[in-house]
């Protein structure tokens, strides 16, 4: 009979999972793990067989934070997940669907209709940059659809940011949406846009306080 795993998530235990699927989460060294021939709750970094699994990916944000001081980037092997660990807190997102994205931007694209009509491209870019480089880091449409725009660092993208993947949307437009489509085969589910202004859309999951 296959081992059967439990998982702490912000708190909670989750499972039983099989250990071919613990590959949907982001294991950390620290993340508590549990199966019946453990006495008790186990740091996955104890356990040899999780190895594979541990993610240890980080990068520095123009923050200044780093993995050494309590920083880090961790993305999922199911390339759907990512946790943001800070100080003080940890952040799970999970990367936005096809289905949310596309909702956003017909949104968006009824309320900029209007002022594109007496300023083409110039209203369009001008609500886009402003708004996803702002502190909600999303445009209307985006933030009723709980998602936002993150740089590859998942810090707030720059207006300077923004306003080059406004633009690079215009590619993805061209051979019948070619651009859009590379979606479905990208490890990050991006664009051509998003790849170009080296951007990610997510929706966060789960927020816990630690430390």
């Amino acid at each position: 009979m296959k081992r059967e795993y439990f998982i702490s998530i912000n708190g909670q235990s989750q499972g039983p999972y099989s250990y071919e699927e613990l590959g949907q989460f982001v294991i950390l060294p620290n993340t508590l793990i549990w199966h019946k021939d453990l006495r008790n709750w186990t740091e996955a970094a104890f356990l040899k067989e999780l190895e594979p699994y541990i993610n240890k990916v980080s990068h520095t944000t123009p923050n200044g934070f780093n993995y050494n001081n309590g920083f880090s980037v961790s993305y999922a092997h199911d390339n759907q997940h990512i946790i943001v660990t800070t100080p003080t807190e940890r952040i799970h997102y999970r990367y936005a669907d096809f289905g949310e994205r596309l909702a956003a931007r017909i949104l968006d694209g009824l309320i900029i209709i209007i002022p594109s009509i007496f300023i083409p491209f110039i209203a369009g870019w001008l609500y886009c940059a402003i708004m996803q480089s702002g502190d909600e880091q999303a445009t209307v449409g985006q933030r009723t659809m709980g998602i936002c725009l993150l740089d590859m660092q998942t810090a707030k993208v720059s207006f300077g940011q923004a306003t080059g993947r406004f633009f690079a949307s215009i590619l993805s437009a061209f051979f019948f949406f070619f651009g859009y489509w590379m979606f479905f085969w990208m490890d990050k589910k991006q664009t051509l846009h998003d790849n170009l202004a080296s951007t990610i859309v997510v929706r966060e999951v789960g927020r816990e306080r630690i430390g």
